[in-house]
């Protein structure tokens, strides 16, 4: 059975690390037969330092589904629209709006103070800052909207007239996320894993990726979530391993 894990509120806690009561847990996997999986909006670059040199090998699927590796090396990916991704920078320039956008491993920033991930890009320095304009192959769009939400609802209709993103706003973030049409978590999940899989994760990009899991665990008390998941507990390690162990041995694989 495939284990899938969002990282930031459901494995992490304090957006640098995994605790090790969780680590442990993952470790024995195998052992029941599973096989584990990582789905986060964060690139696999900057998931690399959480997850460590052991965890970083298994499947990891980036960016809101915008890209999967699989053992270190780069698998699949779906870029961003050109023509769009170039009607949104000049959107953001002309409002001087703060944004990031993704590769399938470098970046581009604009007002990058202001992103409120910031501290947490490329923690190894791993990676390519260049210019947006120079940024190859882009994969994913943060707009940060916090001094500026009334134009979320422009933004948010130019965005869906032009019909060339998936788009996502984070009220707690203030960020407006912009993906690939059709692309989220659960569409690249799918397109991967021909599988049942159980998912584990906190949050509204979590969504998708519920509503296609045979069993969905809550982590915390995100209240658009709760609707979608079978189960839930405190966003606690200890509660989160102690799940996760449970759920390995209901699912063994005979």
């Amino acid at each position: 059975m495939n284990f899938i894990f969002d990282l930031d509120g459901t494995l992490s806690f304090d957006g640098l690390s995994i605790d090790e009561k969780s680590r442990k847990v993952l470790a024995q996997a195998s052992n029941y037969g599973h096989k584990i999986n990582f789905a986060s909006a964060r690139s696999y670059r900057d998931s690399l330092d959480m997850l460590g040199q052991d965890l970083a090998k298994e499947r990891v699927f980036g960016l809101n589904g915008g890209l999967v590796y699989e053992k270190g090396q780069l698998i699949l990916e779906h870029k961003l629209d050109y023509e769009g991704y170039q009607e949104a920078l000049k959107y953001c320039r002309y409002y001087n709006l703060p944004f990031f956008v993704d590769n399938s491993f470098n970046y581009a920033t604009g007002i990058e103070d202001y992103i409120p991930f910031i501290k947490m890009v490329d923690p190894l320095n791993l990676a390519q800052k260049v210019s947006a304009d120079d940024l190859k192959n882009p994969i994913k769009m943060v707009v940060y909207l916090g001094n500026h939400e009334d134009l979320l609802a422009d933004i948010t209709y130019r965005t869906k007239e032009m019909n060339k993103f998936e788009i996502t706003y984070h009220e707690n973030e203030k960020c407006l996320y912009l993906n690939p049409s059709n692309i989220s978590k659960a569409s690249t999940i799918k397109e991967v894993i021909k599988e049942p899989y159980i998912a584990f994760g906190n949050d509204k990009n979590d969504i998708n990726m519920f509503k296609e899991a045979l069993y969905a665990v809550q982590v915390g008390h995100y209240p658009y979530l709760k609707t979608y998941a079978d189960d839930q507990v405190e966003a606690d390690s200890q509660a989160v391993a102690a799940k996760i162990l449970e759920l390995f041995q209901n699912f063994q694989e005979k």
